[in-house]
């Protein structure tokens, strides 16, 4: 019995407590209705046990998806003529996370369905009626901004955040879908023709142009041969100037070369004739009487021949076999003349 009752005991109290989930993207608000309600503080993802729900009502959690949701509508409305046309929309929202306590105790969890939706769709009349039926494929960008402007301002203070809205297609009414493709292909055909004159039009500018760039050119060409005919005959002119000049310099520095060689055998003579002077002056200032007599008897000598003795003074009147050559009474001024010399040949 004791076991059965424990059983018992665990059985009952597994199954009378209370657990809730919360998932990844979600967030949830514990309400309580034993503790004040509905709590402020915002469950993460995780497992919360609500206690025991024997007898007692234990309480629930708020399940919020906090992700970014898409919601489309197809929205009837008309444009600035009065054309019916009905739009696909689209638009991206959640719940802003610091305020989810208020959204849920001012809206509720339907809060697409309570504000984010009738303020959508309303706007998006509003936009549509100030635009033209032909603009709404060609300023697509800019209506989908203007309507995403109107819904964040009118869902102002409601703890939502929009993140865009996005014009998905336009369905019109078969008579305008008629007139609109008819109209589009005028305008393709208008376009295709401005198209067409615009590129004759260009061709024959090009060709203009290019007939006038080319005429450029053979002018440039000609006066650039000119020129260089002009520059080929200076430098000519210059290269015999220049050869001109050299041969001048060459000539000037001949005449240099030999004005300086003529100086300078000039100066190399006049050396020589002074230091040939000096040596004469020098040969006859040693030149003693004695000398000179000897140098006379000398030539006296070769003048007699060989054997022949010349007397000077008086004793030339005395005979001469008293005074043998070599005897011992030879005057004292007799002068035995040498051998004559050998002619030169």
């Amino acid at each position: 019995m004791r076991r059965l009752l424990c059983c018992c005991l665990c059985v009952f109290s597994t199954t009378s407590c209370a657990y809730y989930t919360v998932n990844p993207g979600h967030r949830g608000l514990r309400f309580d209705p034993h503790e004040g309600g509905l709590h402020q503080r915002v469950l993460e993802p995780g497992i919360y046990n609500l206690g025991w729900c024997v007898l007692r009502d234990c309480g629930s959690v708020d399940d919020f998806d906090v992700t970014y949701s898409t919601h489309k509508e197809i929205v009837h409305t008309v444009s600035s003529e009065g054309l019916a046309m009905d739009v696909h929309l689209a638009i991206i929202y959640r719940p802003i996370l610091s305020e989810l306590y208020d959204l849920a105790n001012e809206i509720g969890r339907q809060y697409y369905e309570e504000v984010v939706g009738p303020e959508f769709r309303s706007s998006s009349r509003g936009v549509f009626a100030r635009h033209a039926y032909g603009e709404l494929m060609v300023k697509n960008e800019k209506i989908e901004d203007e309507i995403e402007n109107e819904v964040r301002r009118r869902t102002h203070g409601k703890h939502v955040e929009i993140a865009s809205v996005t014009i998905e297609g336009v369905d019109y009414a078969h008579e305008i879908a008629t007139a609109v493709r008819e109209k589009l292909v005028a305008e393709q055909d208008a376009l295709r023709q401005k198209a067409a004159i615009e590129a004759e039009a260009l061709r024959k500018r090009t060709q203009i142009e290019t007939e006038a760039e080319a005429a450029k050119l053979r002018a440039d060409a000609d006066t650039d041969g000119e020129k260089r005919r002009a520059e080929i005959e200076l430098l000519k002119e210059r290269n015999a100037r220049a050869l001109a000049a050299e041969k001048t310099a060459v000539e000037k520095a001949e005449a240099e070369a030999r004005l300086v060689k003529a100086r300078a055998d000039a100066r190399e003579m006049e050396i020589l004739a002074k230091g040939q002077l000096a040596a004469n002056r020098a040969k006859a200032t040693a030149l003693s009487p004695l000398l000179v007599q000897e140098e006379g008897f000398k030539a006296l000598g070769q003048l007699g021949g060989s054997q022949t003795a010349i007397y000077l003074g008086d004793w030339s009147q005395a005979p001469a076999f008293l005074f043998p050559r070599n005897g011992p009474l030879a005057l004292p001024n007799t002068y035995t003349l040498p051998p004559l010399a050998p002619p030169k040949p």
